[in-house]
Formats: C-alpha cells, sequence, structure tokens
C-alpha cells in the first residue's frame, strides 16, 4: 500500500480503493495487468485507455495538453461528492508535483491509515479494512 505503482495516471490513489482491500483477491492498482481488477477499471474507465495518454507516453494525465479533459473532469466530481471521505486526483497530481513522490506517499499513509490499528482506510466507504473502524477511529 501507498507506493508509486498504486498512483494511477489520473492521480486517484488506488491503494484506498475498496477493490485494494479485499484480502482474498486484491486489486494491484490501474498501473498493473487486468487480474482482479473491478469491471469499472477494465469496462468503463476511459483514463487508462486514453489514447492520446498512451501513444505520448503519460505517465500522468498531467502531462497532457488537454489536461483537464471532460473524463477528468468528471473523475474529480465524483469523487468530491460520491464519497464519504473526499480525495481529488486533481489535487494528488498537482502535489505529486509540487511536493514529489516521496512527500505525497507520506502524506497519504498518514491521511489514510487508522488510527486505532493502523490498517488503511477506504475512501469508498470510510471504513479501515483491518478493524472496521468508521473513518479510522
Amino acid at each position: 500500500m501507498f507506493t508509486s505503482e498504486m498512483i494511477a495516471p489520473c492521480g486517484l490513489d488506488c491503494s484506498l480503493c475498496l477493490f485494494a482491500h479485499d484480502k482474498e483477491r486484491p486489486c494491484p492498482g490501474c498501473n498493473a495487468e487486468s487480474e482482479n481488477k473491478p469491471d469499472f477499471c477494465t469496462k468503463w474507465c476511459r483514463i487508462i485507455p486514453c489514447a492520446k495518454r498512451t501513444q505520448n507516453g503519460y505517465r500522468y494525465c498531467d502531462e497532457c495538453p488537454d489536461y483537464p479533459c471532460g473524463d477528468m473532469k468528471q473523475l474529480e466530481d465524483r469523487y468530491a461528492t460520491a464519497y464519504p471521505l473526499k480525495e481529488s486526483p486533481m489535487q494528488n497530481l498537482r502535489d505529486i508535483r509540487e511536493l514529489g513522490m516521496e512527500a505525497f506517499l507520506e502524506r497519504e499513509r498518514e491521511k489514510w491509515t487508522c488510527r486505532q490499528c493502523g490498517g488503511p482506510i477506504c475512501v469508498h466507504n470510510g471504513i479501515c479494512r483491518d478493524c472496521g473502524s468508521k473513518s479510522g477511529g
């Protein structure tokens, strides 16, 4: 958890996803192969297969001259409004650029680690994977 490999091209931290928290078959994140990924990521996400991103070799969406595109704006809006804990993929990309990856990941660890048991908190439901605490204590 909380590694650069788990940061999606859009800036989301895949470590926070409900599917990454599955104890039997955890999702390996957007940068990995499709095994264990949820349907949303493999079938409906338009960012991972984005031709402009893949053809130009952009690691992160903010490298693209069309950033933020409509897909990024929709994703940003969903994570700002649909879940109990807020996450901003666009702010994450800004922070990675400004702070550097290591400082960004340290901030993610502090923000998304349960204060009761040290387990990871899920952005989708605000519950610690390990102890079940709501919003990490």
